[in-house]
C-alpha cells in the first residue's frame, strides 16, 4: 500500500516528463519505475505502457488532442489510469472479501472482475465523452463563429484579421479558428496548408462536413485566392439548418421518454390501487 501511494505521488511529478512523446526515442534513460507500475506495464501493456504502439487516430495522444487535453501531456493521462485502477481494484478487493464473508463467495470473483474491468476502461471512456462533448460543442459554437467571420468580410475585412476577431470571441469552434490563425502566423503565408493540417489533427469529429469545409474554403483562399464571403455564407446557412435538425431530434427524444415515464407513472398508480384489494 505505501509503494502504491508513493508510485502514484512520484508519477504524478515525473511521468509527464517520462511519457512525453517528444522525449521518447532519444536514448535517455528515463526515471526508475515503481514496482507496481512496472508490474501493470508489464501485465497490461495496452493499457498503461506510453510507448505503445497504436493507430494516430486511436493512441491517447490523438484522444487527447481531440477532447481538448484534458490532461496536459500522454503522461498525465498514464498516471491518472494507473491511479484509477488502482482505487478500482481496492475497492474491489475489498468489496469481494466482504461478500466472501457473507457466504456469497461464488459471487464475489464476479464483483471483483468488474471493478477490474471499471478500473481498466473508465479513464479511456471518460476521454471518449470528452470527445463527443467537445465535438457538440464545437457544432453549437460554429454557427455564431460564422456569422462573425461572415460579416467581416462583407465589410471588407482582411482575411487574418478576421480568423483573428473570431478567435477572440471564445467557445470551442472559435479557438480552433484562433489555432489556426496562430498557426499561420508562425508557419507563414506559404506553409498554411501545414497550419491547416495541424488544425485537422485537432478536430474533435474528424468526420464533421461542416468543419471539413470550412478547413477547405480557407485552404482554398490561401492556395488559390478563391473567394471566401460566398463559400463562409452558404456554410453558415447549412451550419444553421443542421443545428435547427439536431435541437429538433434532441426534442423528440425527450418527449419520447417523457411520454414513457408519464405511461409508466399511470401503470404504477393504477398496480397501487388495485393490489391491495386482490390481496383480499
Amino acid at each position: 500500500m505505501i509503494e502504491i501511494g508513493t508510485g502514484v505521488q512520484r508519477g504524478r511529478k515525473k511521468e509527464a516528463d517520462r511519457l512525453n512523446p517528444a522525449s521518447l526515442g532519444t536514448g535517455e534513460a528515463g526515471p526508475r519505475l515503481s514496482t507496481w507500475e512496472a508490474l501493470l506495464i508489464a501485465v497490461l501493456p495496452g493499457r498503461f505502457d506510453p510507448n505503445q504502439k497504436g493507430e494516430s487516430r486511436d493512441n491517447v495522444a490523438g484522444m487527447l488532442r481531440r477532447a481538448g487535453y484534458p490532461c496536459d501531456t500522454p503522461g498525465d493521462f498514464y498516471v491518472a489510469c494507473i491511479r484509477t485502477f488502482t482505487v478500482y481494484l481496492l475497492a474491489g478487493a475489498f468489496t469481494a472479501g466482504a461478500v466472501y464473508m457473507l457466504g456469497l463467495g461464488i459471487a464475489a470473483p464476479f464483483i471483483a472482475a468488474g471493478f477490474i474491468f471499471l478500473g481498466l476502461t473508465r479513464p479511456y471512456a471518460g476521454l471518449k465523452s470528452a470527445i463527443k462533448t467537445r465535438a457538440r460543442a464545437v457544432r453549437q459554437n460554429m454557427l455564431p463563429g460564422l456569422a462573425v467571420l461572415e460579416s467581416l468580410l462583407a465589410t471588407n475585412v482582411s482575411m487574418a484579421d478576421a480568423l483573428k476577431h473570431v478567435g477572440q470571441m471564445g467557445g470551442p469552434f472559435c479557438n480552433l479558428v484562433l489555432y489556426l490563425r496562430t498557426r499561420i502566423d508562425l508557419l507563414g503565408m506559404d506553409k498554411a496548408q501545414e497550419a491547416i493540417e495541424n488544425t485537422r489533427a485537432h478536430l474533435p469529429d474528424p468526420n464533421d462536413p461542416e468543419m471539413q469545409l470550412f478547413l477547405k474554403y480557407v485552404a482554398d483562399f490561401y492556395r488559390e485566392s478563391s473567394p471566401l464571403l460566398a463559400a463562409i455564407t452558404a456554410l453558415r446557412v447549412s451550419a444553421h439548418r443542421n443545428l435547427l435538425e439536431d435541437t429538433d431530434r434532441r426534442v423528440s427524444v425527450v418527449m419520447q421518454r417523457t411520454s414513457l415515464f408519464g405511461i409508466f407513472a399511470v401503470v404504477g398508480l393504477i398496480l397501487a390501487i388495485i393490489l391491495p384489494f386482490m390481496n383480499m
